[in-house]
Formats: structure tokens, C-alpha cells, sequence
């Protein structure tokens, strides 16, 4: 049985770590433990974390094992002199190392010293490593605070760590390591003493603190359903927002509030996105009719459990209130001006220095999604009006104060103006981020395609692509437009160059690249083998419809029909890559199994989705091919005729992908 070891418990106590803060800091944190301790590490490295307190258990060796090495230095006609004793050289060897010169001796021809590598005990490494990992995890942003020159991401306030329980004799930025921790602030503050892990998270949440992330997730998740349905109504599922919220407290209470049923009048996506993303809030729906309708409850997430809920609710209540009452003012006040006076200001907003302005933007996306209207099918005089006033709510009070909600006020205000196809505006957005919704209509997408190409291409051309940083967004970008792409039906987009030269954009190869990577990335991302991608990209095309859908068709298929289908295109390659011909004579084939192949070749669909099945179904004529015919017989016209049946099957198949990519035997 192997060794457990020891456990080591430290915990980082801190203010109010910044939610978005908290994952990325605790994946530092462990990174910085196990570069510490190598291979002392026995277990996994078990990470717990709330707003005011990151913590790291792991079972570790008690020390490094002590290993002995012999070291060599110079030749023995270096190190002796003349009358046979150690000279200065290996005096000065043996000294640099730290021994005696009684200690040096012949090892193969060489001066040598035996040294002792390693030994060191846990505490000692812990003790002398421990604040620069402390003071390394990393944070978007930091503060210093009082007279101190440290920076973290909010002030500490203290260190816990333990060692086999016992305190290691660390500091940190001027504060000494301790075996102390405290309870929630408001409920229980009071110290209390920690010797292991386990014991720590049971005193906490004896004094309000769920230090478990996972535990606390579960809790406020209950919750969210609990509250809601004793409401008579329901929350929608909300991952982002359930796990920033998690990283807000430390111990959870779900609380009802309700703001005036009268702001219900506001755009309701508004509503919505400035409770969950400005406040945090879960809006509440009723139950009825087909689509879930809004109502003027929500829930609060609070961070004390004994306080008063009618108090928590009517407070929070009212900051969301009076965050509706201003957007109710700048709805107002923007309907008062037409779109097209909205649209007037962007030619003095600057888009990108060096590039234009957003009037320009404007023009530009409009340009190329009219371009694109045979594609999509969008009516291009819709796209033609909805074009100057495009991103016309860019310059209203609404969208300056809630920029989540460009495009959806675009759409309000055209919609409320007569415009046809007016959510075409908001749809030009779409998608916003990776698995988010894509356009609904011909004119949405056209200008959602427009978007992404006309950015990604003057950027490119300005050499502006990402190389670290990404100010403006091009990756997202790239991601929304392979996300279009692969949307689109099935060769209707003729590839990239295709795509482009239709929009009237340009397309450097750089940026073809780039978005060839992404999409590479997206669909290994989905679970697709690399090789398997990889084979279908090898085949040199640039249609993103085209690949996906190949990709997904092989990932279809079951492991042992994939490995008859390698198989068969392995055997056809195996004669038929090195012939240059694909062409034949129907009178030089003399057999059965001859023509049986022949007849299958001319049988192979044009689709790609049929190709793979047809595949599958070749198997049983190849193998008979192979069974009966003498491919590379003394005839050359024979052997060339069945060398060119082969080679038009390769090349039929090649445009699929390259088989030869494929693992497995």
C-alpha cells in the first residue's frame, strides 16, 4: 500500500474577491502548489474558495527523498600534480562543492566527490516558497493598501497553514502563517483554531460559511427553485449568472423582491438584462400560455442568512427601481428623435483610429450584406433602408447606458418607425458568444455575416490581428462567423475566397487561416477526434458547411464501420495514388469483378452524405476486386486500365478527406 502522506491546509483570507476573479485565481493557486512541491504532491490538489477566502488541501510527502550522485570534474591528469596529490584544480573543485579534499576521488579517469541531492523537508520548502506562490496567483487587477507595497487582489487580512497539522513557520507579506480561521463576518467572526481540512470546512459551516464551491452551488440552485415555485412561478436556467453569483457569498439565502408592475411597460430584454447583469438578479416568469411571460418578481442571492427578508427584498427593490426609472427616462427621451436623426451622429464617432467611423462601419456592413442577399435570400431594399439606420442606437441615452442592449433598442425604435424586417438589427449581433442563438431571418443573417467579414477583413488587412491581447474582439468575431458559416445549407457558400469575393471583401491569407483555426478548434472543442478534423481539412477546401458536415458524418459512424471504411480506402490508395490517369476503357475490363467495380464507380453519388455511405457499401466489390484481378499484371494497357479504375475511386473520395490521416491500424 502506498504511502498517504500528510496533509497540507493553507487558506488565504482576504476581502471581497471580485466574483470573475475567484476561478482563474484558485487555478494559479494550485498551479503554484504543485510547481512548489514537485514531486512531494501524492494526491490532487483539492481547491475550496468564497469571496473572502481561497484555500488549497493536498496530501503530500513528509520531505524530498535524498538521493546521492557522484560528480565529476576534470581529467585526473588536471587534478593531480606532479608528485601525485590533488592539485589546486581539484581543491578548487572540492571546495566549490562544499567538501573536504578527502573526499575526491578517481571515478573513471575523472576527479569526483560524492554529493547528497535532495532531503529537504516539506515545512522547509513550504516555509521558503510559500509567499511567492501566495503573492503570484494571479488577478486581472490589484490594489496596494496602507503604507505596504504589496498588491493582491483585495487587502489580506490573514494566512492559515498547516502541515500535518501543524503551523509552518511562513510570512507573508509581513503576516505570519497561523493555524486561525473565522466564520462568516456578520454572523460569527470569532477565531477558531484549524488543524486539517475536513475540520475546517465543518467548523465554517457551523458558523454560515459554505466553503465548498460545489456545496454552495447546490444550495443556492435549490434555492433559486424553491423560492420560485413557491412564487407560482419559474426561474430560467442561467449557468453564468448561477456561477458568478456563487463566487458573491459565502452563505446563500435566496430572497423574493418586486419592483412596480407599471416599468413591465420598459422592453422586457431590458428588464432582464439589467437585473441579471447589472444587479445579479434571477427574473421570475409565469407559467402561462406557451411562452414564458415576465413578471415584475425576482430573486436575490443575499449573503445573510439571518437577516430581515422584507428588509433585504424592499432595499434591493429599490436600487433596481430607481435603474429602471433612468432607463424609462432614456426610452422616452429617444423615441422623441427618428432613428435617422439617431444615425446622423455616428459620422462624428470614431469606430477603429485609422479606420473610419462608425458611419463608415455602417455603410460598409450594409454593402456587403446587400451583396450577400442571393445568398441568404434577404429582400435587398429592406436591407437597404435597415442599413443607414444600422447602428443608429449606438448614439442613444438607452444604449450609452446599457450597452448590453445595442441592436435590441435598434430593432424597438425601427420597429416602432414602420421598418420592415426591423429585427434584422438586433440579429446582426447574433451570435454574441460561443452556443448563443444565430439570426431567424434572411435579413438577420446577411447582416450578421456582414458584420464579422467587414471587421475581420479591415482589421486583417491593417495587420491589426490578435497576436495576445484582442481589443476588438476578432476571435469572437471569427468564432460568430464560423458558428454563420456552418449554419448555412450545405455548399451554398462555395468557400471562403468564394464567400468574400461575393461580399466584396477581401480575404488575406492570413485571414483565412485564422478562421480555418477556429474552425479546427470548434469542432474539436464539440468532441471530434483531432486526426479525424484533420483529414477532412486536408483536403485543401474552404467551405465551413461543407467540413462541418463532413466531420460530423465520420463521427457518426460506428468504430468498426470506420475501420472498413479506412480499410477499403487504404486498399484503393495503396495501387491507385502513383497512377496520374483516372480514366479507362469499359473494353479492357475482361472480368466480372472488373465490371462489378465499374459499376459501383459510375453508381457513387455527388452528395457528400450519400458518398460516405456509398463508401461503406464499396467495401465487399473492392475486396473481390483485390480477390480475383491481378492488378499489377505483365499487360501495361491492362494493368494501366485497372491502375485508372482505382485512381477515379481515390479521386472521387479524396475531396472527402484524406484517409491516410486517419489512426487505428
Amino acid at each position: 500500500m502506498s504511502d498517504p502522506g500528510i496533509e497540507l491546509f493553507i487558506e488565504v483570507q482576504c476581502e471581497e474577491i471580485p466574483a470573475r476573479f475567484v476561478a482563474p485565481a484558485m487555478e494559479g493557486f494550485a498551479a503554484g502548489i504543485q510547481k512548489l512541491l514537485g514531486g512531494l504532491i501524492l494526491g490532487p490538489v483539492v481547491p475550496y474558495s468564497t469571496p473572502r477566502r481561497l484555500a488549497i488541501a493536498v496530501q503530500v510527502a513528509p520531505k524530498r527523498p535524498a538521493v546521492e550522485k557522484v560528480v565529476t570534474g576534470m581529467p585526473l591528469a588536471q587534478a593531480r600534480s606532479a608528485d601525485g596529490l590533488w592539485g589546486p584544480a581539484a581543491l578548487g573543485f572540492a571546495k566549490k562543492r562544499g567538501v573536504d579534499a578527502s573526499a575526491l576521488f578517481d571515478h573513471n579517469g575523472f576527479a569526483a566527490i560524492r554529493v547528497v541531492e535532495g532531503g529537504e523537508s516539506t515545512a522547509t520548502l513550504i516555509a521558503a516558497g510559500l509567499e511567492a506562490v501566495v503573492l503570484g496567483i494571479p488577478f486581472k487587477k490589484t490594489m496596494r493598501w496602507g503604507d505596504g507595497a504589496t498588491r493582491f487582489a483585495r487587502p489580506l487580512h490573514g494566512i492559515l497553514c498547516v502541515l500535518d497539522g501543524q503551523v509552518v513557520p511562513a510570512t507573508i507579506a509581513g503576516l505570519a502563517c497561523s493555524n486561525v480561521s473565522a466564520g462568516h463576518w456578520l454572523l460569527s467572526p470569532e477565531p477558531f483554531t484549524v488543524t486539517s481540512a475536513e475540520g475546517w470546512l465543518h467548523a465554517l459551516r457551523e458558523r454560515g460559511v459554505y466553503a465548498d464551491r460545489s456545496e454552495r452551488h447546490a444550495r443556492v440552485e435549490a434555492q433559486l427553485r424553491t423560492v420560485a415555485a413557491a412564487e407560482g412561478l419559474h426561474v430560467q436556467p442561467d449557468a453564468d449568472l448561477l456561477d458568478e453569483v456563487v463566487n458573491l457569498v459565502e452563505s446563500p439565502k435566496v430572497i423574493v423582491g418586486h419592483f412596480n408592475e407599471e416599468l413591465l411597460n420598459l422592453p422586457h430584454r431590458l428588464l432582464i438584462e439589467s437585473m441579471k447583469v447589472n444587479q445579479r438578479y434571477f427574473p421570475l416568469f409565469s407559467r402561462d400560455g406557451a411562452r414564458p411571460q415576465l413578471t415584475n418578481a425576482f430573486l436575490i442571492v443575499a449573503n445573510n442568512p439571518e437577516g430581515d427578508p422584507a428588509l433585504i427584498a424592499e432595499g434591493n427593490a429599490r436600487v433596481l427601481g430607481a435603474r429602471f426609472h433612468d432607463a424609462k427616462f432614456f426610452y422616452a427621451e429617444d423615441r422623441k428623435l427618428a432613428l435617422g436623426k439617431h444615425a446622423q451622429k455616428l459620422s462624428g464617432t470614431v469606430w477603429i483610429r485609422g479606420l473610419g467611423t462608425m458611419a463608415e462601419r455602417q455603410a460598409a456592413i450594409t454593402d456587403a450584406a446587400m451583396k450577400l442577399a442571393p445568398l441568404t435570400g434577404a429582400n435587398v431594399d429592406h436591407l437597404a433602408r435597415l442599413g443607414t439606420v444600422l447602428k443608429a442606437d449606438l448614439a442613444t441615452l438607452m444604449v450609452g447606458e446599457f450597452p448590453e442592449l445595442q441592436g435590441h433598442v435598434g430593432h424597438l425604435l425601427a420597429e416602432a418607425e414602420g421598418y420592415a424586417d426591423a429585427l434584422a438589427i438586433e440579429e446582426a449581433w447574433l451570435p454574441r458568444h460561443s452556443g448563443d442563438a444565430l439570426p431567424s431571418t434572411p435579413a438577420g443573417l446577411s447582416f450578421a455575416l456582414a458584420e464579422r467579414m467587414t471587421l475581420l477583413s479591415r482589421c486583417f488587412v491593417a495587420e491589426m490581428e490578435p497576436k495576445g491581447s484582442d481589443p476588438q474582439g476578432l476571435r469572437r468575431a471569427a468564432v460568430g462567423l464560423v458558428a454563420l458559416l456552418q449554419a448555412l445549407p450545405h455548399g451554398a457558400q462555395g468557400g471562403l475566397d468564394a464567400l468574400f469575393a461575393t461580399a466584396g471583401v477581401p480575404l488575406p491569407k492570413s485571414l483565412a487561416e485564422f478562421l480555418l483555426a477556429r474552425l479546427r478548434a470548434s469542432l474539436t472543442g464539440e468532441g471530434h477526434a483531432t486526426d479525424l478534423v484533420d483529414a477532412v481539412m486536408a483536403t485543401g477546401g474552404a467551405d465551413v458547411a461543407s467540413i462541418t458536415a463532413r466531420v460530423h458524418g465520420l463521427s457518426a459512424l460506428p468504430k468498426d464501420e470506420m475501420a472498413a471504411v479506412r480499410t477499403t480506402f487504404r486498399r484503393v490508395a495503396g495501387l491507385g495514388r502513383d497512377h496520374s490517369a483516372a480514366d479507362y476503357s469499359l473494353a479492357l475490363l475482361q472480368t466480372e469483378a472488373d465490371q462489378q467495380l465499374h459499376l459501383a464507380v459510375q453508381a457513387l453519388p455527388t452528395d457528400d452524405a450519400d458518398l460516405l455511405v456509398a463508401l461503406r457499401n464499396l467495401r465487399p466489390v473492392v475486396d473481390r476486386f483485390f480477390a480475383e484481378v491481378m492488378v499489377m499484371c505483365d499487360d501495361l494497357p491492362l494493368r494501366g486500365n485497372r491502375l485508372g479504375l482505382l485512381r477515379s475511386i481515390l479521386d472521387r473520395f479524396s475531396g472527402f478527406a484524406d484517409f491516410a490521416r486517419l489512426g487505428g491500424e
